[in-house]
Formats: structure tokens, C-alpha cells, sequence
């Protein structure tokens, strides 16, 4: 293996990192079109992400398959922010097993799958002054699995699970000198397997009334690297870790009320965003003579997070129509005087949509757009007072020159704010 597939593999760790698409986008143009509300009133495969019972709510053999593409105008300074993964691709399927007596239709399994077109996995961490955004370029570019089922009990309860499944990275990396005096360079990854719950409820309250709540569980992808290199027959160290693709530990609850036409969702949501330990690269490095280096990585002070979402969908004959709106709070501070470049404001998604019914298929589209609101961000310099802390305050890089000498950039200041577009389509077929 080359030399440049170490440089690859350092390189990690100063790129945009990669997460959950499904929790961006939606799954299924039905349910992007209502902003992603709808855990009590989720009825079909997609249900495998917002709320696993709701799979037998209408236990039938299903089919969807669709793709959403996403354009990104958010700013940062005078130029705006591409998308690591801007297309994806959606399966769902269900089945309820083939049981009979007191067991038929209770008990429904299914699959639903994010795919990307060229990869499977991203994981990447930028270094801390780069100018992004955590909640988009941290999301989009991994594939989701999630194989669940739900059961279907007495008094109107149903309880379903999923499981979020994707890999780890974990290994080495070692370069030395050769016999040519080149390097050479051995890279060696472990993948295991991590797997997550999402576990859900449904409750029919009354003919016209549901109530529903899901639990999903933190996920992350843990990168973890040493690369040990020879120099002139010293070792030098150095130990890299990240969390990738992270989600915190979510709960949503809600209700909707429906009749044979017209179905209303409202959904309150909580996310565990303090709990986030950052999207930077962690590095300790082993100098010869010196010892043990830890790196300094700023400490970021991220915030748990609150999200109103409501959904409506109206049938008229053969044709459906759908619309949303959800507001989410931010996670990232908005004050980061320090080295700290991380992009957001609050979140106010809007969703519209239609769908096609003919027989046992029907074709569904949607359009979202989610608005980011604008911040400013001001720099604060290090007086010289105190331990330095990368969080709260900037270096002058050269104190012997008049003014302040930063290469942060976001110095003096930093403009963020704007829109992402996204759009797609889902066909279904049921039998």
C-alpha cells in the first residue's frame, strides 16, 4: 500500500464529516411533505424511522421506492455551502407474517434502506476553525439500514423496534523507511458492527384519535487511528480519534386525529445535543524524548435541542395532498468568540406534496424547504490572562506586529444563514 493512501487516511481528519440523511430529508415523499411529522399517524414502511409501530397500523404487503435530490444556498461569508451527498435513493417494504387465528395481522415486519450513489460511508472530521455546518455536512453522507417489527397488542396498543445498523472504522496506520529510503506505509482497519434502537408505541385513544411516541438511540461512528511513523529510526506517535455520523439520543411524542378524508399530526421532539462530543478530530501524539502531546481541542458547549412539527394530509378521489411546517432549535452556540467556526441557527421547515392513487399503487412528490436563520459570529483576542482556552478566545499569531495577526477565518467576524432545497418522488405499490 502507497504512500498516498496514508495521506488518504490522515486526511480524515480535516474534511467535512458525514451522518443520518433520513433526519435531514425525511423518508418517503409522504412524510417530507408534512416536514417529517406524524409519529402517532405514520401507517406504512416508512415507519421504520418515525415510529416502528406504526408499521401494523395497516398491516398489507408494501413496496416504496424513490429518491430525493438537495441544493444547498447557505452562507458562509459571500459564498455559499455545497452538500457532501445532495442525491439519495429510498427502499421501504413491510410484511405481515403469514399467521393465522388470533395471530393474523398482528405482527408485521419490514426494511427500509437511504442509499447513496458512489458510497456507503464518510467518516471525516473537519479541523476546528473550518467554517461549516454541523447539521447538514454532518448528515448526509452515509447510508441507513434500519430491519424492524411491530406487534399488534389488545386495548389499541401497538409496539414496534428497528435497528439502526451501519460500521466502525478502527486500526492502525505505520510508515517507515524502507530499503530505498522511501517510505513505506501499512494501513489497517477494523470495521465492526454497531447496531442502535429505535423503539416506538402507538395508542388509539378513540376511533378518530392516536397518540404515539418513539425512542431512538444515540448513534455514532468511532474513528479511532494510530499512525506510527519511523524517523531516522525514532518512532513519532500519533493517535486520532472522531465520532462521525452522530445522533443523539431523540424522543418524540404526539398525536393525530383523522376521519376517512383528512388526517392532522403534531409531534414534540427532545434531542440530547449536550451530550454531542464534537465533530473535530481528537489527536495525542508520543514524541521521542518528549513524551506524551495531547492535543488541544476546543470544547464546545452544545445544547439539547427542542422541535415542533405539524402535518396534514387531505384525499380528494384519486388524488392526495399534503403540507408541514417544524420548528427546531439549534444546537451550536451562538456566541463562539474562540477558534470554533460552527454554522446553524433555529430550523423552520416547510413541506407540500402530492400523491396519485390508481388501484394498489400510488406515486407521491414533495418539495421541502428548510430555513436556517442568520447568525453573526464575532472573534474575541487572547489577552494573555489566565489558561488559554481555543473555546472562548483567538491567538494573535505574531504579537510582534502591530494589529492582530490571525489566520482564523472567521476573524472578525463570520456571516451564516440562508436555505436548502430538496425535492423527490416515491412510488408504492400494496397488495
Amino acid at each position: 500500500m502507497g504512500t498516498r493512501h496514508v495521506l488518504t487516511a490522515i486526511a480524515l481528519a480535516s474534511s467535512p464529516a458525514a451522518a443520518n440523511p433520513v433526519e435531514v430529508f425525511g423518508l418517503t415523499s409522504r412524510h417530507a411533505a408534512q416536514a417529517n411529522a406524524g409519529v402517532a399517524s405514520v401507517d406504512d414502511a416508512a415507519a421504520l424511522y418515525y415510529d416502528p409501530a406504526g408499521l401494523v397500523a395497516d398491516p398489507k404487503l408494501e413496496f416504496e421506492v424513490g429518491s430525493v435530490v438537495a441544493v444547498s444556498h447557505l452562507q458562509i461569508q459571500d459564498h455559499f455551502a455545497s452538500l457532501t451527498d445532495p442525491v439519495g435513493f429510498q427502499i421501504a417494504m413491510r410484511a405481515p407474517l403469514p399467521l393465522a387465528g388470533a395471530l393474523a395481522n398482528r405482527i408485521v415486519v419490514g426494511i427500509a434502506l437511504h442509499l447513496l450513489p458512489t458510497e456507503v460511508v464518510e467518516v471525516v472530521a473537519p479541523p476546528p476553525d473550518r467554517p461549516f455546518y454541523p447539521y447538514y455536512g454532518d448528515r448526509l453522507s452515509r447510508i441507513v439500514v434500519l430491519p424492524g417489527a411491530a406487534v399488534r397488542l389488545d386495548h389499541g396498543v401497538s409496539l414496534g423496534f428497528a435497528v439502526n445498523v451501519l460500521a466502525g472504522l478502527g486500526g492502525t496506520i505505520s510508515a517507515s523507511e524502507g530499503a530505498t529510503r522511501a517510505i513505506d506505509s501499512r494501513v489497517d482497519e477494523r470495521v465492526p458492527t454497531i447496531a442502535r434502537i429505535i423503539a416506538g408505541a402507538q395508542y388509539e385513544l378513540a376511533p378518530q384519535w392516536k397518540l404515539g411516541a418513539v425512542y431512538r438511540q444515540r448513534f455514532e461512528i468511532p474513528f479511532s487511528t494510530s499512525a506510527v511513523t519511523n524517523v531516522a529510526g525514532e518512532p513519532i506517535d500519533i493517535d486520532l480519534s472522531a465520532s462521525g455520523a452522530f445522533t443523539p439520543d431523540t424522543v418524540v411524542a404526539g398525536g393525530a386525529w383523522s376521519d376517512a378524508n383528512l388526517t392532522a399530526s403534531l409531534d414534540l421532539g427532545w434531542a440530547s445535543w449536550s451530550a454531542y462530543p464534537g465533530p473535530f478530530v481528537r489527536v495525542n501524539s508520543e514524541l521521542p524524548l518528549v513524551g506524551p502531546v495531547p492535543g488541544q481541542t476546543p470544547v464546545v458547549p452544545f445544547k439539547d435541542t427542542f422541535a415542533i412539527r405539524g402535518g396534514v394530509e387531505l384525499t380528494r378521489g384519486t388524488w392526495v395532498f399534503r403540507g408541514g411546517y417544524g420548528f427546531e432549535t439549534s444546537a451550536i452556540p451562538k456566541s463562539q468568540p474562540g477558534v470554533t467556526n460552527l454554522l446553524d441557527g433555529p430550523h423552520h421547515t416547510i413541506g407540500v406534496g402530492a400523491g396519485w392513487l390508481h388501484g394498489t399503487m400510488r406515486i407521491d412528490a414533495h418539495v421541502q424547504l428548510q430555513i436556517v436563520g442568520g447568525r453573526t459570529i464575532t472573534k474575541t483576542i487572547y489577552d494573555g490572562t489566565g489558561t488559554y482556552d481555543p473555546f472562548t478566545s483567538v491567538r494573535d499569531e505574531d504579537t510582534a506586529t502591530p494589529g492582530t495577526q490571525t489566520s482564523n477565518p472567521g476573524f472578525p467576524t463570520l456571516q451564516s444563514g440562508g436555505e436548502v432545497l430538496s425535492a423527490g418522488v416515491t412510488f408504492e405499490v400494496w397488495k
